[in-house]
């Protein structure tokens, strides 16, 4: 950060930080007030200790400290239940040749609902589709379980307290969806509903253009601010569910591929959107002081959804 000082740099975007602390241990929030001193903007993530409150990063009130929110994309795939019931989730990985066709539907049920390593060893899930509920491990690490097991889907069912309603799109090594809250009960109440229950999953592709957006997103660290509760942060919330950008590896361990670019979720994509707002503005009116630039970006922003409604959270309550 000082080096930006020397080489004349206008925008910095920070996708990291430590937790809040007093500023003068805070050595992000030291930097960047050198940095807003010669006139060069300090955009910095949030962070992802979402839902709870008070877990904050970056909240000096010289730094842009950005939230994140969804987009108006989905990579939508849908749960197809026995009962014609669909249920609306979402995948990064949607492969061509999978048939679709309704397979028995299994839930482990108690401790193996979670699908951890050996959890699944002494239950049938040969061919059929898993429900496996969120937390203690990575998702795709639960996809890797149920696959190693034989299973040939997998439903992932969002916690109420952590993730509700909030999805994301990730790399899954098997055909996948993750549901929110509400559909992950409505797959219990099924499956408690009939003896032979039965499911598939649907590969919908890329959805644009969704109006219920932005929504706060449950990781999203959203105060109020632990330093100095008088200042109202993050400041603003900007694009950081299902971002796609170019990646460094393979996704998958896909060989034969050029194109390497993955979907990530976090406030790390979203504080790098603020800052190339800020560019903009900076190029735009290039005597604008990062204070002027900051307030004209929190000035003219929105608390409505592109249906003109409030934006909400992971719960669907007003953000």
């Amino acid at each position: 950060m000082d080096a930006a000082i020397e080489e004349g740099i206008n925008v910095i975007s920070l996708s990291l930080g430590l937790g809040a602390s007093p500023f003068y241990e805070d050595h992000i929030a030291i930097a960047a007030f050198s940095n807003i001193q010669k006139g060069i903007f300090v955009s910095c993530s949030a962070g992802n200790s979402g839902p709870d409150s008070g877990l904050l990063s970056n909240v000096a009130p010289w730094i842009f400290t950005v939230g994140a929110s969804t987009i108006d994309r989905r990579m939508r795939t849908t749960v197809s239940l026995g009962n014609n019931m669909l249920l609306d989730g979402e995948s990064l990985y949607q492969p061509q040749d999978f048939d679709h066709k309704f397979r028995a539907l299994v839930y482990p049920g108690k401790d193996a609902a979670w699908c951890m390593s050996g959890s699944l060893d002494h239950i049938d899930v040969k061919g059929k589709v898993v429900l496996c509920d969120i937390g203690e491990i990575d998702n795709v690490e639960k996809g890797q379980v149920v696959k190693d097991a034989g299973g040939a889907a997998m439903i992932l069912a969002n916690d109420h307290i952590f993730s509700a309603e909030s999805i994301v799109a990730e790399a899954h090594v098997l055909p996948a969806s993750l549901l929110g809250y509400k559909e992950g009960v409505e797959v219990k109440k099924y499956l408690n509903s009939t003896s032979s229950p039965v499911a598939t999953i649907l590969f919908r592709g890329t959805l644009c253009n969704l109006k219920s957006d932005p929504e706060v997103a449950s990781f999203s660290s959203r105060g109020p601010n632990p330093t100095i509760p008088g200042i109202l942060m993050p400041d603003i919330i900007g694009p950081g569910v299902d971002i796609l950008a170019a990646w460094s590896k393979s996704v998958g361990n896909q060989t034969g591929t050029k194109a390497m670019f993955h979907i990530v979720s976090g406030t790390s994509m979203s504080s790098p959107h603020l800052a190339g707002t800020a560019a903009l503005l900076k190029s735009a009116f290039p005597e604008w002081s990062p204070a002027a630039i900051k307030s004209a970006i929190m000035t003219t922003t929105s608390q409505l959804n592109r249906n003109g409604q409030a934006i909400v959270d992971e719960k669907g309550l007003p953000a």
